[in-house]
Order: structure tokens, then C-alpha cells, then sequence
């Protein structure tokens, strides 16, 4: 005679199936791998610094590469470096002057690749005041500069890449503009208003006065009308933790093979390019697409940043506030350009 066996308990039962999960674990992760691996990047704002991202977005890049893309706005450099430091993202992009100040205070942040090469935000100044200042746009730049003393000029933040070049070149003339700190896309309307005389951001935010005709443009970054020693090598550059690294190594590297094929897709296929960057900044007219896509392609081409562009970036921020422990960075750890 045949016994029916006992229905298990709940203990039995929880055991049978906890074991099956652990059968069906690599069965379950092998599927998950044949997928894209999504990535997650803070960005310091929607501005052109980004505007190589937006172009390996809507240009296909990332799926090529085998990833799928997760890209957040942030207010400014430093909260996008704080989201990384709190692991809300994988990835950082930023000023290398947020990474520094980062590593600087015992953060093991490292720098994985370069996002855009030299300054991309403008100085800019209200109509109103130009009128009143008796500089002319075209007169020399230190005397630009010097015309800034007593001003009041927006910058993202007090390590933002757009900070240095203002408050450092204006110290070297003997002026002393007022400082405040303000998300981009606060800036034109505060400059509309009158609450500030001047800003300091990237495009799109710097064209908005310009094309309504409230602000022009002081000095420009992107056609390096600074002075050489002033200028930063990058505006914005692609960091994560040195954990992250060491656990996705395969994830670092696809994100370095697309940033170098990205500069080859802009250098081959500048159309293709272009439309990319169009889908991404809809708003653009044809003629600011073909403006900006010819004053900042070029810097989204240039992936790799050395130690010498680090020396630079160290001696900037030295200059613009004190930063103790930025002596100590050792570069070489630092900068992973290859993983």
C-alpha cells in the first residue's frame, strides 16, 4: 500500500527553494549579461560640456559598445562628484577640479576619461552694463578683465572649471568681481533682471542672453580668449570610485573604447555627428547646431588627459582656494586611462 508523504513545513520549504535559487543564480545572470550593462552618469548640467555624450547617445554608441545609458542632470559639478561619493550613480562627469577637491579629502575618486578639452563656459555680460563699463568687447583682454572689478558675476561653484579663469585672471589685472554661485540655467534670467552683472556657464545657457539680446559675449572659453596660464585642460571629465572600477573593470573599459570611437565618429562622420547632437538639443535653430557643432566638436574628441594636464588643473584650484591635501594626489592613481 502506497503512503502519501508528508506535506513539508515551512522551514523544509524555505530551504528547497533557497537552494534552487542558488542552482538557477548562474543560469539567471548569464541572461542577464547577454543584455547592455546599464550605467548610470551624474552630469554637472545639460550644457555642451555633455554635448559628446548626447552625440554617443542619440548617435548609437552606447548599444555598440554594449551599454545602456542612464544620464542624470545635476545642478553643478559638485553635486554630480556627491552623487557618485554616495553611490546614487556609477559614474561622475564633472570638472577635474571637483575629482581633485574629492581626492583631495581622502575620497578615492579616479578619472577614467576625458569628456571635453579646455574651457567651455563664456563670460558674459549684461547689454546694460557694457554700456555703462566705457570697454569695448573687442578691446584687449586684460582689459576686459579689469573691467569686471566691483562686478557681480554667476559661476556654478567655488571649484566649478569656470571659477579659475575669472576670479584668477581678474586678480592678475587688480580686479575684484563679486563671486556668487548659481545653477546654469538660473543664470540668464538673473541676468535679465539685474540681480547679477555678469556669468560665467556653457552653451546653451550662455547663448540665451545673447540671442535675446540682454547679455554678449565678454570672454570666450571655447575660443580661448583667456589668458594660456589660466585655462583648464578639461571642463568636464568622466570619474567613478576606485571600488567601482576594481568590481567593473569590463564596464570601465567599454565606457574608454566608446569615448575614443565617439572621437573618431565626430572626426569621420560629422553629419551623422551633428543630427546626433540636433535629437539631443532640439530647441537649436540650423545655424546655432552648425555654430556650436564647429566651435566644440573638436573638444569632445580629445578622450585622454595626462599628468600635466593634472599639474595645470592642480595649479588653477591652488590658486582660485585652499584645498589641504592637494599637494599629496598622486597622479598616477589618479588618472586611469586604462584600466
Amino acid at each position: 500500500m502506497m503512503t502519501l508523504s508528508r506535506p513539508l513545513n515551512r522551514r523544509a520549504a524555505l530551504r528547497i527553494a533557497a537552494q534552487g535559487a542558488l542552482l538557477a543564480a548562474p543560469f539567471t545572470r548569464a541572461l542577464a549579461q547577454t543584455g547592455p550593462a546599464e550605467v548610470s552618469i551624474s552630469m554637472s548640467s545639460s550644457g555642451l560640456p555633455f554635448g559628446g555624450l548626447r552625440i554617443a547617445e542619440h548617435g548609437g554608441l552606447f548599444a555598440k559598445h554594449g551599454l545602456k545609458p542612464r544620464l542624470i542632470v545635476s545642478e553643478s559639478g559638485n553635486a554630480a562628484t556627491t552623487a557618485l561619493l554616495a553611490r546614487s550613480v556609477d559614474f561622475a562627469g564633472s570638472g577635474p577640479s571637483e575629482a581633485l577637491t574629492a581626492r583631495a579629502r581622502g575620497q578615492e575618486i579616479i578619472v577614467v576619461g576625458n569628456l571635453y578639452r579646455g574651457l567651455s563656459g563664456s563670460l558674459v555680460l549684461a547689454t546694460a552694463v557694457i554700456k555703462k563699463l566705457g570697454v569695448k568687447p573687442e578691446a584687449p583682454v586684460a582689459d576686459r578683465l579689469k573691467a569686471l572689478d566691483g562686478l557681480t558675476i554667476a559661476t556654478p561653484s567655488a571649484t566649478s572649471a569656470y571659477t579659475g579663469p575669472v576670479k584668477n585672471g581678474a586678480a592678475q589685472v587688480g580686479a575684484k568681481p563679486k563671486l556668487v554661485y548659481m545653477a546654469q540655467p538660473a543664470m540668464s534670467a538673473a541676468l535679465e533682471t539685474g540681480a547679477i552683472h555678469g556669468m560665467i556657464g556653457a552653451a546653451p545657457f550662455s547663448i540665451a542672453p545673447v540671442v535675446k539680446g540682454s547679455g554678449a559675449v565678454w570672454i570666450s572659453g571655447p575660443r580661448a580668449q583667456f589668458p594660456a596660464e589660466l585655462m583648464p585642460s578639461s571642463s568636464a571629465c568622466l570619474q567613478t570610485s576606485e571600488a567601482y572600477a576594481k568590481t567593473n573593470p569590463e564596464v570601465v573599459r567599454k565606457l574608454q573604447a566608446l569615448l575614443a570611437d565617439l572621437a573618431v565618429f565626430i572626426r569621420e562622420k560629422p553629419a551623422d555627428a551633428k543630427q546626433a547632437l540636433g535629437k539631443a538639443y532640439s530647441t537649436f535653430d540650423a545655424a546655432t547646431l552648425d555654430s556650436v557643432f564647429e566651435e566644440d566638436s573638436e573638444n569632445w574628441s580629445r578622450p585622454i588627459l595626462t599628468e600635466a594636464d593634472m599639474e595645470q588643473e592642480r595649479k588653477i584650484l591652488q590658486e582660485t582656494q585652499s584645498v589641504p591635501g592637494l599637494r599629496d594626489i598622486d597622479f598616477k592613481r589618479f588618472l586611469r586611462m586604462a584600466i
